[in-house]
């Protein structure tokens, strides 16, 4: 069965960008603790925090930091969200999908959202240059394949620039996936 969808494609302000390399994070939730790899590195995880606050708007709940397989079982910062996975995914193929990702540290999506109405999704998010990798397209075709879960990919692109989102396709009969460029 083949799976198809389109980037979604969500704007920010070049000024927010440059506000949180100097630290300053204005568009996340009052109150949320930026861990100390966010702030060590000023110039990553924009992208997944813009993204995640936006869709936090949208009345999702969610997390930057969360686990489907069981890699770096120690980190603390996992804890919440793998936790809040395994407590939806419990029983709907969530060990299938850990039986298949067993010893891989990659691909999987940067977010995960819910809903008390028991909607779920997964994102990824992509700027700039980022592609995605086979590695990526097989993880979301099991995630669609075996959990039944949307997978978005948000295109993060600042105001004012042009863009065509890109279609992607997923065979879920054979766990992979392509990009087309329509």
């Amino acid at each position: 069965m083949i799976f198809r969808f389109e980037e979604t494609i969500i704007r920010y302000s070049p000024v927010l960008l440059e506000e949180w390399k100097q630290g300053k994070r204005s568009f996340l939730p009052e109150g949320y603790q930026v861990l100390p790899e966010v702030i060590n590195q000023p110039s990553y995880h924009f992208g997944e925090h813009f993204v995640w606050s936006h869709y936090l708007k949208e009345g999702w709940k969610g997390f930057v930091w969360y686990g489907i397989g069981e890699w770096e079982p120690d980190i603390k910062k996992y804890d919440e969200g793998r936790g809040e996975v395994i407590e939806i995914f419990s029983g709907r193929g969530l060990e299938e999908i850990r039986e298949l990702r067993r010893g891989l540290e990659s691909g999987e999506p940067d977010l995960f959202f819910y809903k008390d109405d028991g909607s779920t999704m997964f994102v990824e998010v992509k700027k700039g240059s980022d592609k995605l990798s086979e590695t990526q397209l097989t993880c979301f075709a099991q995630i669609k394949s075996i959990l039944g879960v949307d997978i978005k990919v948000v295109y993060l692109l600042p105001e004012g620039t042009e863009y065509k989102p890109k279609t992607i396709e997923l065979d879920l009969d054979l766990h992979g996936g392509r990009v087309l460029s329509d």
